[in-house]
């Protein structure tokens, strides 16, 4: 209801048609659901042995974006156009993967399908490295070693994202990884002694990046001109004027202004937006209680996991969509540098509503065989 509240004017001026977002993200409702009760179904042991093909299947998809991305951004070989098939330059980067480019046919209620290998990859991480764990804890082997084999596939998996680029997603993942790893109980010595060489890293990957570093700039900069205020920091304005109009009860639902072609990605990055303007601070509110339950109830079915792999999943699949949902918000209200993280199960975007009720369905499926 929210991504068609927050797309009928955008859907008419693209499509021609208020209902057509609404009417593509149902198909991924309805696929996402399928996809809950099939991974609920499957017992969670299982997926030790489809980890590695999963998170495989996954790096394929990652290392054809970054040689995209490198050869456009890097080396300047080929240019950033979104009409080339299957892979596609989308506002500076290459993030998505097209199923079925014209001239193939389109799919009923889905278009052209297209999807984020990232999202599939952040499931895939999680189940790999919850095996890789598993495995080498087991073994009782050195920490260092039991660490570092850890991190080879999260460190592979960042920096291809970041060469798509798309660098907060790439920081996502790796944070996910390394709750994963600190609570399955492994030794934290090397894990806190990476945390400042990871610290320096990240930011030298932001501060390099001339767009990163001006979003970066402008969570602490207060502009006195105009103009200079409009070019670097609009998207945040929009957003702070939509939380701001709503007030504490909120202009009603569907009373919106500001979806109105001011919000840049208005049914994604900044529904939350949209939200606050239409519910108000008590709407917000209600929104971050129903999420904070959640994951309280994901952080729960963690604690009671029969094993340490499971354990480990029920972790990852929890930060996964504990970190989005508050980095998102946090970007929402100016607390940290805007992001493309978007609202996991509200944001328009069907691969990652897939691939999180995939996740989700796998973490009810623990809860069957809870303590």
């Amino acid at each position: 209801m929210l991504v068609y509240n927050s797309t009928v004017f955008y859907s008419q001026n693209v499509y021609g048609n208020p209902y057509q977002i609404a009417l593509l993200h149902s198909g991924w409702v309805i696929l996402g659901i399928i996809g809950f009760v099939i991974f609920y179904s499957i017992h969670y042991k299982r997926w030790i042995k489809l980890s590695t093909f999963i998170f495989g299947f996954s790096l394929l998809f990652l290392i054809l974006l970054a040689v995209f991305g490198f050869l456009t951004f890097q080396v300047g070989l080929i240019n950033c156009v979104m009409d080339r098939s299957f892979v596609p330059c989308i506002n500076g980067a290459y993030r998505w993967f097209y199923l079925n480019p014209k001239p193939l046919p389109s799919i009923p209620m889905l278009g052209a399908a297209s999807f984020q290998p990232a999202e599939l990859t952040k499931l895939g991480l999680i189940l790999y490295t919850s095996a890789l764990l598993n495995k080498n804890l087991k073994l009782k082997k050195d920490p260092y070693r039991v660490f570092g084999i850890f991190m080879i596939p999260v460190i592979l998996s960042s920096v291809l994202i970041i060469l798509q680029p798309n660098m907060s997603t790439a920081f996502l993942i790796f944070s996910i990884a390394l709750i994963i790893y600190f609570g399955s109980g492994a030794p934290v010595k090397p894990f806190l002694l990476s945390l400042p060489v990871v610290a320096v890293i990240l930011f030298s990957f932001a501060m390099i990046s001339p767009y990163r570093r001006q979003r970066f700039m402008t969570l602490f900069r207060v502009e006195s001109s105009q103009e200079v205020r409009f070019s670097t920091d609009y998207h945040t304005r929009q957003i702070l004027i939509s939380l701001g109009s709503g007030g504490l009860w909120g202009l009603g639902v569907g009373q919106s202004r500001q979806k109105y072609d001011y919000l840049p990605e208005v049914a994604s990055d900044s529904i939350f937006a949209v939200l606050g303007e239409e519910l108000g601070f008590v709407g917000t509110t209600l929104l971050v209680g129903i999420f904070t339950y959640l994951i309280f109830l994901g952080y729960h079915i963690a604690a009671r996991a029969p094993d340490m792999f499971s354990r480990c999943l029920a972790l990852g699949v929890t930060s996964w969509i504990g970190l989005q949902f508050f980095i998102n918000v946090a970007a929402m209200v100016r607390v940290i540098p805007l992001t493309g993280i978007p609202i996991p199960l509200i944001s328009y975007g069907g691969s990652s509503l897939f691939f999180v009720l995939c996740g989700l369905g796998i973490l009810a499926g623990i809860s069957k065989y809870t303590e």
